[in-house]
């Protein structure tokens, strides 16, 4: 049994990280292949709406969310903010150096989504740090994927592979985090 407050980072099973990584792998040479401009997907006004709303305003979602995870669990206030601007720093360097171009032909900076590096690299931390209820940061980590694809702005595999770079990502923060983290006792 392991002490309360502990994480499970440092004692979880390698086939999730061995599946993201084989996702990352497999969506970033996916993204090397070249592509065509496609038209938005045809989907019920609705739903674009949603979809749209749901990408525009996932980052008010992960502000709040983790500002409420901070207060309710302290332990957070270095890892998370960590995790968040390596994850960042990691998709910019992955933007350039791909550079896909999008679906709708705009730009050539696709590949890894950022809204799924971000939201998944989120959901990874607080699930580690909530176990009974941050699987629900997992769901809207994907939908925010799904809302991507939706409005057209990326393509599956920007996505999967941005879910992947960002579990990894958080994976190897909290590894990091929980091995050279300062002592709490003197």
């Amino acid at each position: 049994m392991k002490p309360a407050g502990k994480s499970s980072v440092g004692h979880q099973n390698f086939a999730p990280l061995l599946v993201a990584l084989f996702a990352s792998v497999v969506s970033m040479a996916l993204a090397f292949l070249p592509r065509s401009p496609q038209p938005p997907p045809t989907i019920p006004p609705f739903l674009r709406f949603v979809a749209g709303e749901l990408s525009d305003k996932y980052w008010l979602v992960l502000l709040v969310g983790g500002i409420g995870a901070i207060w309710r669990c302290r332990s957070l206030l270095v890892p998370l903010p960590l995790t968040m601007l390596v994850a960042q720093l990691i998709l910019v360097v992955l933007k350039v150096v791909v550079g896909e171009m999008r679906p709708d032909g705009r730009f050539f900076d696709s590949f890894p989504s950022g809204h799924a590096t971000a939201s998944f690299a989120f959901a990874t931390v607080l699930l580690s740090a909530f176990p009974r209820w941050g699987w629900l940061w997992g769901i809207f980590a994907t939908l925010v994927g799904i809302s991507r694809i939706l409005v057209n702005a990326h393509w599956w595999h920007d996505v999967v592979g941005g879910a992947a770079f960002g579990y990894l990502i958080a994976v190897a923060c909290l590894t990091l985090w929980h091995r050279w983290r300062p002592s709490s006792s003197p």
